[in-house]
């Protein structure tokens, strides 16, 4: 009885606003429902690629409205075993029903040949605001060897989230997650630069098949990680020098079937805490990907993978006492396939697996073992009625219900007290790797 009202809470929160969208400004700009760009959103078709290539600015429709969009993203998370101490102020231990995230986007063409995807969200649950990922870009096109090609400029604050495939950081599965969780997995150094960083950089995208990349990237001091929103903390920390991120992919395809082969990676260099005068922390990540997508009707396929390995010299951790260990080495999988109906009905699973070497300074606070290895997996199923359009005036919207859950099989390189916390005081089932398995029931809407 209580999970059903939970369920009929979050279909209310999503329906009682305006039927909803991926990015409904696109949808306007060109005319097209979103099911033209999405085969279950944010995942994109092949059509919607090539409209994010060619610069946000391909129109056709006939709206007057400005390029503005909204997202709402309430949700309802229930950990197997409740977590030691609230996730968040006037948040429970477990079962928490809340909107963590609403979302103000600016998505479209600016003028010409000139695009922007930029987003301001808010955490009404901490209080925050900050400068979401965004990324305005400059494209021509252009022939070359007598193929036709894009040319583009992207200037964005996140690496990675200027792909267009569904398999690198910015974009992998699962797009959306809980925010109220207890433990997870830790993520490469790409993974954890979002919103830290500014870059820009060129890309070409030549005979409709080959994409290659290169864009440099400066980490924001601390005044601008503060007026951005990123709440640093006492001593954030700060990244030296200039970040190469590179990325190179090819994507053959034949009729509804497209296949993608691709590497990207990055080079940067972090002082833990700002303590400069200790050295720097050098990573390097590479990383293979590859997708498999089936785009037909009434159904389509998406298979992907993807493998980032990263070496790391600690230097300043090291000599800061932070890590046991001057080099190290992390490791993350993710492989997962999706099949939607309809652009309707979506079906997504998927496995993670992250390995690295031990180091008690890193790990020794989460870690008997000093390890950062886990794994599990993730099912996420979800509806969405308005893919192909809204009812009213304005087709322009959708929304996304879904409920996800994922499954830790191991944390931190262990499954039971993989910590050795549990018998300390208010120390409860989250401390077990099953404990952190979560369910979250989700509402993603966009108008």
């Amino acid at each position: 009885m209580g999970l059903a009202l939970v369920i009929a809470s979050i279909f209310i929160l999503a329906l009682s606003a305006p039927p909803a969208q991926a990015v409904p400004s696109f949808a306007r700009q060109t005319g097209q429902p979103c099911a033209a760009c999405h085969t279950a959103f944010p995942e994109l078709t092949a059509f919607g690629r090539r409209f994010k290539l060619a610069g946000y600015t391909l129109e056709g429709g006939d709206s007057k409205i400005p390029p503005l969009a909204a997202m709402l993203m309430p949700g309802f998370t229930h950990t197997r075993a409740a977590q030691d101490a609230p996730p968040a102020p006037n948040l429970r231990t477990n079962d928490n029903l809340a909107v963590q995230q609403v979302t103000g986007l600016y998505a479209g063409k600016v003028y010409g040949d000139l695009g922007a995807f930029i987003q301001v969200s808010a955490d009404p649950v901490n209080k925050t605001l900050w400068f979401d990922g965004s990324d305005v870009r400059y494209v021509k096109s252009l022939q070359l060897f007598g193929k036709d090609a894009f040319f583009g400029v992207t200037v964005n604050n996140t690496p990675s989230l200027q792909d267009v495939w569904n398999t690198v950081p910015a974009w992998g599965f699962p797009q959306l997650s809980s925010g109220f969780a207890a433990n997870g997995v830790p993520g490469t150094h790409i993974e954890n630069l979002a919103q830290v960083v500014g870059g820009a950089g060129a890309y070409l995208f030549w005979n409709d098949m080959l994409y290659a990349e290169l864009t440099g990237y400066r980490g924001y001091d601390r005044g601008t990680l503060e007026a951005f929103g990123m709440q640093p903390g006492p001593s954030p920390d700060a990244q030296a020098g200039t970040m190469p991120y590179w990325r190179l992919a090819l994507e053959p395809h034949w009729g509804s079937h497209y296949l993608m082969v691709g590497t990207y990676g990055m080079y940067g260099q972090t002082v833990p805490g700002g303590a400069f005068g200790t050295g720097t922390d050098k990573y390097l990540d590479i990383g293979v990907d590859a997708q498999y997508q089936y785009d037909g009707d009434p159904y389509s396929v998406t298979i992907k993978a993807a493998n980032t390995y990263e070496k790391q010299r600690l230097d300043s951790s090291f000599a800061q006492g932070i890590s046991a260990n001057p080099t190290d080495w992390l490791n993350s999988f993710k492989v997962n396939a999706s099949f939607v109906w309809d652009h309707t009905y979506s079906l997504t699973g998927g496995y993670f697996n992250v390995q690295g070497s031990a180091d008690a300074g890193l790990w020794g606070a989460t870690s008997v073992n000093n390890s950062p290895n886990g794994d599990g997996f993730i099912f996420d199923a979800a509806y969405m009625p308005f893919s192909k359009g809204a009812p009213g005036p304005d087709k322009a919207f959708n929304v996304r219900l879904g409920v996800q859950y994922t499954k830790y099989m191991h944390l931190f390189g262990g499954t039971n007290n993989f910590d050795g916390l549990i018998g300390t005081p208010r120390a409860g089932g989250t401390h077990n790797a099953s404990g952190n398995d979560t369910l979250f029931l989700y509402a993603w809407a966009a108008f």
